[in-house]
């Protein structure tokens, strides 16, 4: 017998991953209990709740793959509950049958009005609800089949328009500003010599945008995580980020920065070394950007700590607030962008953890307001099984941003 103190939520079989969730609604204990055990025994993870209000409090905690239930309960019935469920976007097709007493020809109706995928009538036979739940379960397979084709389709036909329609006219204004200046390059002209800089460096963010946006459609369409997977070799970190650190100081448009660096003779990880650089030289970029207006230094260092490599981006620069620490992670979210002209999407810090996660590593920070932050980038130095993950986000949560 279900314990009525703890009804909601119980499991009538222990949770096996990637099984099917089955919430479970009706007022009657014996028969929940009964239904619980028949579906339980097939395999099923099991939610049980005694009326509509109870069943929406589950399903705000976890949302199931159907939804069985009972018409006659008290609180909210099950015509109630159906369209409270109906009204909420992320359940609109979640499949609901209902199992009842009420079998009389205009309940059936009623039933099948509101939209539902199969009315069971009490007593059923334990088979007929067994092929029912199949049947839905892999009605909805089906359609999530197809609409994950459809979206995949969607995603290769816009990276190829994003790689050909933007890039070959930003290729255009690029190569002719860097003609046009080594033409002009012995014009004494400071005004012609301002607006090639100022068309340079805009052409160059354009740039940057279109490759982080290509890169995100990438790594969400799951790409880079199949190509880590299987392409994957063991490399010397420390010559990844000796070439991080010295394409970052052919770059730095501030004189009074020092970005020294601390590493070992050697340290190999399994890895694609040009996804792991883009990964650090976003951390290192992001560093010099956040540095007081009056220089500072950043630190890049790496050592050996147990199974892990670890790369640490040290900087003393304006730092960042405790409760920012995860929101500068999240795509196109910046901190203090009203205050400060940052000049980014809010892609970086967000692209650079999804590349190291998807080769079994992470990236955290430390930091405190006005002192510096602190990056630390771990990864394995032996191989794991990687999980590819489809999009980051779903699940997601891939959550990315610049600071």
């Amino acid at each position: 017998m279900v314990d009525s103190k703890t009804r909601l939520g119980v499991a009538m079989s222990e949770k096996v991953r990637n099984n099917p969730t089955l919430l479970l609604v009706d007022d009657d204990l014996a028969i929940l209990e009964g239904v619980a055990d028949l579906l339980g025994l097939h395999g099923y993870n099991i939610i049980t709740a005694t009326d509509g209000t109870e069943a929406l409090q589950a399903m705000r905690r976890q949302t199931p793959d159907l939804v069985i239930s009972d018409i006659m309960m008290r609180e909210m019935n099950g015509y109630q509950f159906y369209e409270e469920v109906r009204k909420n976007p992320a359940w609109t097709m979640l499949p609901f049958i209902f199992l009842t007493a009420r079998g009389q020809t205009i309940d059936v109706r009623r039933g099948h009005s509101l939209g539902a995928d199969a009315y069971l009538t009490k007593p059923f036979e334990p088979e007929d609800l067994l092929i029912a739940v199949r049947a839905r379960l892999k009605r909805m397979d089906d359609i999530r089949r197809v609409t994950r084709a459809d979206v995949d389709q969607m995603k290769q036909q816009l990276m190829t328009i994003f790689s050909h329609e933007l890039r070959t006219p930003l290729t255009y204004i690029y190569g002719y500003v860097n003609l046009l200046d080594e033409h002009l390059s012995d014009s004494d002209d400071d005004m012609i010599d301002m607006m090639i800089d100022g068309a340079r460096q805009g052409a160059e963010r354009l740039v940057s945008l279109v490759d982080d946006l290509m890169l995100m459609m990438r790594i969400d369409s799951g790409v880079v995580g199949v190509e880590i997977q299987r392409r994957r070799f063991s490399a010397d970190l420390v010559e990844v980020i000796a070439k991080v650190v010295d394409d970052a100081r052919l770059e730095m448009r501030r004189d009074n920065v020092q970005l020294e660096t601390q590493l070992p003779r050697s340290l190999v990880v399994p890895c694609i070394p040009v996804y792991v650089e883009d990964a650090l030289k976003r951390l290192v970029n992001n560093a010099i950007k956040f540095l007081k207006s009056e220089g500072g230094q950043v630190l890049v260092s790496a050592g050996q700590r147990g199974d892990r490599a670890a790369i640490t981006v040290e900087d003393d620069g304006i730092g960042i607030a405790p409760e920012q620490h995860e929101v500068i992670f999240e795509r196109f979210k910046q901190v203090d962008r009203e205050t400060m002209e940052q000049q980014g999407t809010g892609l970086g810090l967000s692209i650079a953890r999804t590349l190291i996660r998807l080769h079994g590593g992470d990236v955290v920070v430390k930091s405190r307001v006005g002192k510096g932050s602190m990056f630390v980038v771990t990864l394995p130095t032996y191989e794991v099984p990687l999980v590819v993950d489809q999009g980051a986000s779903r699940n997601g949560r891939s959550q990315e941003a610049d600071r």
